[in-house]
This record gives structure tokens, sequence and C-alpha cells, in this order.
């Protein structure tokens, strides 16, 4: 019987630390220094003058608040595309959304790798999530699979755009389109595919949610968008959210509404105000350094990254990779990854681990309904990834160098370290 993996044990530590104290993890200096690392959101001053013309305005919570109204225009011109509304979050704007489009019928198709905050809401919906594998070499939908999964008189699809990446997947938009399905394109981690990526043309999509979380790049807050062309979504986006505030300034009770109360916060929309005038400078070098980070790193054995840095529409929110185990003599599963996520950290390199399981498992409703084996790249990329975090500004090149010294510190470790696995992990 395997038990659980122990990776800090007394006894492994003092043999690892005899035979290689130049690692952070065994009493070395960390490569990357205390400090040097700012984290997302970055503050500003500039952001609190932000929040000091809310506060002046005495005006806390209305949606038809000026600095509500200018944000929704500014992303609006921004993306060049879509019609903007604001509400609470990104699972707000999917909620509305599914809400909006689930009269086509009961199911939505998504992928099993997924944020609970964007698949909770079908089943808040009263809809039945259809899940589907992911691509290994593109950590989104498997869109043949997809494609043939969706039926006439299903609800929508779920497009999720993890980590910053451009799902375009025609194909499954090609199905949707063909049989009165809705697509619904979560891009809360992914700003960027709300622009022109596909040649010059935007996604073919009914909807777009967006976050302004203080993780995502409008580093705001609690905040979300619902970007679409249809002027019925966005009538239905006021009607279910603004319970006694219209958007004329009057102060209503509408008889249609559902009360979901989906008010945007104005000290949020204060911050991603401020945030959109500067966000291609932002793209830009998240991308910059994401691809100097991977020329840097991208020729160590068993590191590959979840897709490619180097093309210049992703929105790069991190920079997600994920270990070949057996490549650097560890034995297949998550222990070599988090075993290497400990060393990267004590050297400095802001590095985590994204979800553990595949989505359903985190939603009690559902959890019961699905099993691993049904979706093994899920797991494979769930099994072996983890991310860089901050690669924002005001981090710069220089702070990626850093980042790769230590990966680079750490994998000319690696080989000792592999030979000495019995003693780091115990096994019974």
């Amino acid at each position: 019987m395997t038990k659980d993996v122990s990776l800090a044990t007394a006894a492994s530590t003092r043999c690892v630390h005899q035979k290689d104290t130049s690692l952070a993890l065994f009493g070395g200096d960390p490569t990357v220094p205390a400090g040097r690392v700012v984290l997302w959101p970055a503050a500003k001053r500039k952001h609190l003058k932000a929040l000091a013309n809310v506060v002046e305005s005495g005006k806390y919570h209305r949606v038809n608040h000026p600095m509500v109204i200018e944000l929704e225009k500014r992303l609006a011109d921004w993306s060049g595309n879509w019609s903007v509304r604001a509400v609470g979050s990104g699972t707000a704007a999917i909620h509305v959304a599914l809400d909006y489009y689930r009269n086509r019928g009961r199911r939505v198709v998504t992928s099993a790798l997924n944020w609970p905050g964007a698949v909770g809401p079908i089943a808040i919906s009263g809809l039945e999530p259809v899940f589907v594998d992911v691509e290994p070499d593109l950590a989104g939908v498997d869109e043949k699979m997809a494609a043939s999964l969706i039926k006439p008189g299903d609800a929508a699809t779920l497009i999720t755009h993890l980590f910053g990446n451009n799902l375009l997947v025609p194909s499954l938009r090609f199905a949707a389109r063909a049989r009165g399905v809705a697509i619904i394109d979560d891009v809360c981690q992914s700003i960027g595919a709300a622009k022109d990526i596909v040649n010059g043309a935007y996604l073919e999509s009914d909807a777009l949610s967006l976050s302004g979380n203080g993780a995502k790049h409008l580093g705001a807050g609690e905040l979300g968008f619902v970007l679409t062309r249809d002027p019925a979504l966005i009538h239905h986006v006021d009607n279910v959210s603004l319970t006694s505030s219209s958007r004329c300034g009057a102060r209503i009770f509408s008889p249609n509404s559902k009360g979901y109360n989906y008010r945007p916060n104005v000290f949020s929309a204060a911050i991603a105000n401020h945030r959109l005038k500067q966000l291609d400078r932002q793209l830009k070098k998240r991308r910059r350094n994401a691809r100097f980070l991977w020329q840097e790193i991208g020729h160590l054995s068993g590191l590959l990254p979840l897709f490619d840095p180097a093309d210049h529409q992703q929105s790069m929110l991190n920079l997600p990779l994920r270990l070949e185990p057996e490549k650097l003599g560890f034995l297949p599963g998550p222990t070599a990854r988090d075993f290497i996520i400990k060393l990267l950290q004590a050297e400095g390199v802001p590095v985590a681990v994204w979800l553990t399981k595949p989505v359903f498992e985190y939603l009690p409703d559902i959890c019961g309904q699905w099993s691993r084996t049904d979706f093994p790249n899920a797991m494979k990329i769930l099994n072996t990834m983890f991310y860089v975090s901050e690669i924002a500004p005001p981090n710069d090149v220089e702070v990626m160098k850093l980042y790769a010294a230590a990966f680079q510190k750490v994998w000319a470790a690696l080989p000792n370290l592999a030979s000495k696995i019995p003693e780091i992990v115990s096994v019974a």
C-alpha cells in the first residue's frame, strides 16, 4: 500500500544537505534576492488617486456611476468589436450569459481542465455540464471531440482560455453554429482574446466573459464583464443583475429582475479603468518576459511549455510549464513536480501549482457523475503542470534572468537529487 508522500522529513533534508549545500532549500543562498520581485497587481500611487475619485463622488455602488460607464466604453473601444457591460465578477458574467441562453437546451459542453468559478454557473443555471478532455499541447478543450459531442438542442459550449492562451478551435465553433448552440468564451485569464486575433478577425462567439480580479490582467479586485454583439443579451444583463439601479440613473425595482445584484464594484472599476490605459504595454511586457525566460530555460531536460510562449498574440497571464518526470529520472506522477516546486520556491522563483484535480471534483453537485479515468490528458497536465506567476511589469528581463539562473541551478542538481529520491520520498 502506498502512503502519502512526505517531502520534508528531517532525515532526508540532512542527507541532501550534505550533498549539495548550494541549493537554498538545503541551506544555500537564494538565487532571487528577497524583495526583488514585484507581486501583481503591482499597486501604484496612481491607483490611490483613482480610488480617491470614487470616494469624493460619494457613490460607491451605483452601476450608473460615470466611472463604470467610462470603463465599459474604454473596454469596448480597446477590443474594437463588442458591446460591454460590467458585472460583479467573471463568474457572474458566465452565469448571466448562460441564464440568457438556457432556453436553447439543457447541456453545456466544456473542458474538464477548467476553473470551478467558470463551470459552477452551469449547474447554478439549471443546466447539465458535459466534460471533454483536452489537447495535451494546448491545455484547451479537444475541439474535435467537443464538436462530435455537441447536439442540436444543447444550450451552449463554454470555451475556457487558460493562462493567457487563445483557443481558436474553429471546428468546435463551426459545429456549434451549425447546430444552433450558443458559444460562450471564458477569457477571464486571456483578455487578449477579445481582440482581432483570428487572421485579423474576431472570435466567432456569442458572448465573452472577462474578469477584473486582482490576479488577472486588469488587477482590480472583484469585477467582471460581459462582452457581446447581441443587444438582447446586453438588455438581459441589465434586467437580471440591476435590481435597484437603472442605467439612466433612476432607482427602480424591475419586475423582470431575478435579483442577482451582479453590480460592478465601483472602486474596482476605477482601478480597471486606469489599467486599461496601459493594457497594451502590459501585455507586450508579459509576452516579452515569457518569451525571454523560455529562451533561457527551454533547453532544460524534461521541461515543456503548455503553449507556445513565442506567439505574439497570447495574453501570457503567467508562464505555464509542465514536466516529463521520466526524463529527469523520476517516477510518473506529481511527486517530481511538487519537489521541484519546493526547490524553485526556495530559490525565490514565484512558481505555483494550479489545480490538482479535474474541475468536477471541486463541485459537490456534480462530482460523483464523472471519473478521472475519462480524461487522461487533463490528468497528465494536472499531475505535471506548474507556472511562473510574476512575469508582469514592473518585473523586467533582469528579473527573468534571475528566474532562469534559479532554474538552471536546480536542474544542475537534479541528477544527484534523483538518486536520493528513496531518502527524500517516503513510500511504504
